[in-house]
This record gives C-alpha cells, sequence and structure tokens, in this order.
C-alpha cells in the first residue's frame, strides 16, 4: 500500500472530486496530514482510513455536520447510525403503504385522464386522509419528477393547475397546495434578472451566424423568452418582427418596454409552449434559449418541428454533460432536479431522430453563466434576504438557488450549457 497519497489520487480512489475533497479540508472535515517540498497536499494512510469512515458514514444518510460530530467524538459513530437507521425502517413502512394507494390512483388517473370530480382539492384531501404527509408528499413528487418528467408534468395539468403552478411543483419540488406562495418568492427572485437563465450575446450571434438559408425577412418565434435579451438581438440582427411567447406576464412587461425604448418590432403573447396555437409550418426560425426543457427536450423536438418550414431552423439550448465521467455529486445533484441531463452527443442523436440536420453546437463560455445570471442572482438574493428574513418559503427558495450556483462553481468543467443549431430535413 501507497504511504502517501496526492488529491487527485486520493479522490480516484473514492470516486471524489478534487473540489470535494478541498471542501472537505475547508469546512475541518479531512486535513491532508502533510504537504511536498513544493507545497503540494498529501495524505497518509490514516488519512485514507479517516476518508473511508466518512464515506461509510455519507452512504448511511448522514450530514456532513453529523459525520463532523462522530469524527471528532471517540466512539464509532453507532448511536447516530442507529437512529438513522430507525428512521429508514420507519420511512420505508410508509413508502409502502403510500406506494399501494398512489400505484392504484395513478392507474386510474393514466388510464383516463379527464376523470370528472378529480381535481387538486380531490387529490390533496385523499392522500392526507392516507397519512401523506408534507414531505412525504415533496418526496413522492420528486419520485414522480425523476422517473417521468413527462409524465408528471401531464398529471399535474390533468389535476386542474395552471401549468405556472404545474412547473412549480415540478422545478421546486414543493407539494400542491403551497406553491402560491413558494412562487411569489421564486419570481421575486427572478423577476428583475437580466436573464431567466444562463447565456450571453456573443453565443446568440454566433448561433444566428451559422443560418445561411433564411429568407431576407423571416417569420421568427422565440419560446419562452423570458424578458428577452435574446429576442431583441435577434430583432436588431434580423430586422424583421419578432413574436416572442411566455407564460408569465411580468417579464413580457419589460420585453415590451426594453422593445418599444430600442425602436425593435417585438410582438409579445402570454402563451404557453405546451399547446401552441399556430399554423403549422408557419415559421421559418424557432429559438428557444433555456426553455426547451420545460416541456421536455425530446417533445420539444418533435411538437416544435410541426411549426417550422421544410428547411427552417431550430436553434436552443440545453443543459448538457461535458465530462465523459461527471463527477459523482454533481450526478447525485441532477439526479435530483434534471434527471433528463444529457451529453451533446446524445442529443444529436437524438435530433437526427426527430428529423433534424445538426448545423452546429457549441457550449456556452462560463462567462454566460455568471455575467448576467449568477452574479445578478447573488446580488438580489442579499437583498431579498433582509426583506424577507424570517419568511421560511422565500428562505427555502435562496437556498436552492445558492446549493445550484456552489454546484456550479465546484463542477462547471463537468457540465454546461450547449447551443444547438437544426436545420427541418
Amino acid at each position: 500500500m501507497k504511504s502517501h497519497y496526492r488529491i487527485t489520487e486520493l479522490g480516484r480512489r473514492f470516486g471524489l472530486s478534487r473540489s470535494t475533497l478541498l471542501y472537505y479540508d475547508h469546512i475541518g472535515l479531512l486535513h491532508p496530514s502533510e504537504r511536498s517540498p513544493a507545497g503540494y497536499r498529501l495524505y497518509t494512510s490514516a488519512d485514507l482510513a479517516t476518508l473511508e469512515r466518512i464515506c461509510f458514514f455519507r452512504d448511511a444518510g448522514l450530514s456532513l455536520t453529523e459525520i463532523a460530530h462522530v469524527m471528532a467524538s471517540e466512539d464509532t459513530g453507532s448511536p447516530a447510525l442507529e437512529r438513522r437507521l430507525r428512521e429508514i425502517s420507519c420511512e420505508i413502512a410508509a413508502l409502502k403503504s403510500q406506494q399501494r394507494l398512489i400505484a392504484g390512483t395513478l392507474k386510474t388517473v393514466t388510464a383516463k385522464a379527464d376523470i370528472p370530480g378529480l381535481d387538486k382539492d380531490l387529490w390533496l384531501s385523499l392522500q392526507k386522509a392516507c397519512g401523506l404527509d408534507e414531505a412525504a408528499l415533496k418526496h413522492w413528487h420528486t419520485e414522480f419528477e425523476r422517473r417521468a418528467p413527462a409524465a408528471h408534468h401531464n398529471f399535474l395539468l390533468n389535476l386542474g393547475l395552471c401549468e405556472k403552478e404545474a412547473l412549480q411543483v415540478r422545478m421546486l419540488t414543493k407539494s400542491v397546495e403551497d406553491n402560491n406562495m413558494s412562487m411569489e418568492y421564486f419570481y421575486e427572485l427572478f423577476n428583475d434578472l437580466p436573464r431567466q437563465g444562463p447565456g450571453c450575446r456573443e453565443a446568440t450571434l454566433r448561433a444566428l451566424a451559422s443560418l445561411n438559408e433564411l429568407p431576407k425577412r423571416p417569420n421568427v418565434l422565440d419560446i419562452g423568452c423570458g424578458c428577452g435579451m435574446q429576442t431583441r438581438i435577434l430583432a436588431e440582427e434580423l430586422k424583421t418582427k419578432i413574436l416572442a411567447i411566455d407564460n408569465h406576464r411580468p417579464v413580457l412587461d419589460r420585453l415590451n418596454e426594453a422593445a418599444t425604448r430600442q425602436g425593435l418590432e417585438i410582438e409579445t403573447r402570454e402563451l404557453s409552449m405546451i399547446d401552441m396555437p399556430f399554423e403549422k409550418e408557419s415559421f421559418d426560425l424557432l429559438w428557444a434559449e433555456g426553455s426547451i426543457f420545460i416541456i421536455g427536450l425530446q417533445r420539444g423536438l418533435k411538437d416544435f418541428s410541426a411549426f417550422l418550414k421544410h428547411s427552417g431552423y431550430l436553434a436552443f439550448t440545453e443543459l448538457c454533460w461535458l465530462a465523459s465521467e461527471p463527477p459523482a455529486e454533481a450526478k447525485a445533484f441532477f439526479d435530483k432536479v434534471y434527471p433528463d441531463i444529457a451529453t451533446v452527443d446524445s442529443v444529436c442523436r437524438m435530433a437526427g431522430d426527430c428529423g433534424y440536420r445538426v448545423i452546429e453546437n457549441f457550449n456556452l463560455p462560463v462567462s454566460a453563466w455568471w455575467d448576467d445570471y449568477y452574479s445578478p442572482m447573488l446580488e438580489r438574493i442579499k437583498e431579498l434576504k433582509i426583506t424577507n428574513a424570517g419568511v421560511a418559503e422565500a428562505e427555502a427558495v435562496y437556498r436552492e438557488c445558492e446549493t445550484e450556483i456552489e454546484m456550479f462553481w465546484r463542477h462547471s468543467n463537468s457540465y454546461g450549457y450547449t447551443f444547438f443549431v437544426l436545420q427541418k430535413i
């Protein structure tokens, strides 16, 4: 056995990223015992044994705070492990009961979606009557979203939720009954950001430059436009009217104001991408920066194609794995928040299967995440934490956003947004 390990060697041995080990060092959970003459961290066999215990406790479900307490004490951690095992036993018993109830309900719902009287209130009362508390309900929605996001979305719509409510349940993984309160703070944070997702002017212009066969004044639809930073670039560059749709009126109002100030020809409509009321084959170009995930990539590729003219273009950005073997921490994170994340090659194959030719694809720079999105978001969170101090729902939204930002800071080399430019065959 080796006597010393470099940080990359130790990480490879345990399937952990370098940034994770640096984080463990930062919080005092695992310090390297030695340093090389050049100042590099060196871990000893004793450090390796310590990390084995840390990984064991994490697999058992303990938090890092609990692990730190166990590691600092003289015992083996058995009291904490026994407590966690008892909790798991209770959770398993409750979940088995819930599984039988929900499986039977889902069979009925999926067999006939339009069931008279089946709505949000009845669904909630049934779950409560059968012992589904807030935590169990959140877990149920999390699992449904992880296993079948498109089916989950349709199920929520069939309960009578509007699209905004359905998306909130999916994106924030809250229960159906508290979505109005949660969405209030979600929108309060996102409404005034320069962008509602990663992007930059340079990427939009590069994608536009790859469109070689557009007519002089193309018919263009921007789907899920948000406050429309990219919409204004399209109007400036293409010298044509841009139709922009989004399901949230406040961001459309911002876009209208900006378009008026700049003298741009942009028409906005408050519409859902789920059921767009446009004529088939009526657009030369569909644009969807950071929005196609809402409908689901595969469904989006298929549904959007119907609105494109022959040889029309679809340009969109999609979250993709950029590493062949993503870090375990990043993979676990996206298994919960966006299980549909795929590799760039997989998206290209999917596009081909849906009747498109890939014109170009390129990864957005890291600056596209920070300049107009994460950095303004952090500043906005700082302000809102003062305004909404002590409001649990607001603080939950801020924590989720900060967790996402921290994940990108640590693993931006393993995932990111990729711009795809496709042409309908």
